[in-house]
């Protein structure tokens, strides 16, 4: 059977899909290179000791638009908003919307009623609505609502609450695709146990389930889609999955929860369809811990809106923490930065010393051109020019 492809989007060997047949071939999955220094440190006294990309970043109209968190123990948790020209430096404008200790002036963008706390913010490019082409999915703990609600907003710095609460009793940890899949709005988090969703309980585990909307409002079963197997660690939880549209297929930033030593890492994950998430069989992390000492030694994740391409590379913006659960304030603190890779760099086949091979199925596509993506030195360590 031939395949029939979009000659505009680019195929990824991330999977068996695109290979036939093969011979002294290796698939290697890549990881991005860091940016040597944090772009976004806790500098505010709202921010308390961390900023955290429990958020979205998107370039829109030429400028970079980021939506992070205040991780705090001691301060209520807020949404905060700031900008870059570049995506290296950021400004943090004040707003002039929410109030802390009696001003005015600071970059808050989303507060919850007092007691509350709004946490794990995804920002939606709604290219369906004009009027309203942002939305946003959030967790928010107010006084009697517990779960996860939307809000709407022309210009991502003013949010009308509305469509409001949206998913009772559901937990944090949430993160919403990028964009509408299928005319849907896609979210993956954590929802309440109940007789139609026995998971929680039964796995006594941290998982992630799927659940989709037209409107907002209206909200499919949950769906199980990610959980801990057999060839996880035992003190494994799959913490949460941030999911974004790749080219010809869908790739996720699956976090993972480790209990001893008490760690958070980040893992590639892939699908075709947003429901069957597949794991590469070596399960090599995305983006690997920093050293001790460092801002992400402990804990690294990504934001909900995956990748952004920009000059030539893939910006994979990150967020990481000095500690992940038990260390106390003000130790256990946090900043955002960047990593960048290649595009459509995730994943590559390789040959070693020996001569390889590896065949695709038969492939139709309409333009008269087929790039390949690739790179001829037999060391990849080596210099650029080096091609033998």
């Amino acid at each position: 059977m031939t395949e029939k492809l979009n000659p505009q989007e680019s195929q990824l060997f991330i999977d068996d899909r695109w290979v036939a047949d093969s011979i002294r071939m290796q698939r290697c999955f890549h990881q991005p290179r860091r940016y040597p220094e944090p772009l976004l440190r806790a500098d505010r006294p709202w921010e308390e000791n961390a900023c955290i990309a429990y958020g979205t970043i998107l370039y829109r109209d030429g400028c970079f638009h980021l939506w992070y968190t205040n991780w705090s123990r001691l301060l209520p948790m807020l949404v905060c908003y700031a900008r870059s020209e570049d995506g290296i430096h950021f400004e943090k404008p004040e707003l002039g919307i929410h109030e802390f200790n009696g001003s005015t002036k600071n970059n808050i963008c989303m507060k919850a009623p007092a007691p509350g706390r709004v946490d794990c913010i995804s920002v939606i490019e709604d290219a369906e609505d004009s009027e309203w082409p942002l939305k946003a999915i959030y967790w928010q703990n107010a006084p009697g609502c517990h779960g996860l609600w939307a809000a709407r907003s022309r210009d991502g710095i003013h949010w009308d609450q509305q469509p409001g609460y949206i998913l009772p009793g559901w937990s944090d940890r949430n993160n919403a695709m990028p964009a509408r899949v299928n005319g849907r709005f896609v979210v993956f988090a954590r929802p309440p146990a109940s007789a139609d969703n026995p998971h929680r309980e039964l796995y006594n585990s941290r998982i992630v389930h799927r659940t989709e909307s037209e409107d907002l409002v209206h909200w499919s079963k949950p769906e199980l889609v990610l959980k801990q197997d057999i060839e996880d660690s035992t003190d494994t939880d799959i913490y949460s999955l941030q999911a974004f549209p790749y080219e010809s297929m869908y790739l996720g930033f699956m976090e993972r929860h480790f209990d001893s030593p008490d760690v958070v890492d980040t893992e590639l994950v892939f699908s075709r369809d947003t429901h069957l998430w597949q794991r590469a069989r070596r399960r090599k992390a995305f983006l690997e811990l920093g050293p001790e000492g460092r801002f992400d030694s402990h804990w690294v994740s990504m934001l909900s809106n995956g990748v952004i391409r920009h000059h030539h590379q893939l910006w994979c913006y990150y967020s990481g923490r000095s500690a992940a659960h038990a260390l106390p304030y003000p130790l256990n603190h946090g900043a955002i930065s960047l990593a960048l890779l290649r595009p459509d760099g995730f994943a590559s086949l390789q040959a070693g010393d020996k001569e390889g091979w590896a065949a695709t199925p038969p492939l139709t596509w309409e333009a008269m051109e087929l790039q390949v993506n690739l790179d001829p030195r037999r060391d990849l360590r080596a210099h650029p020019k080096r091609c033998v």
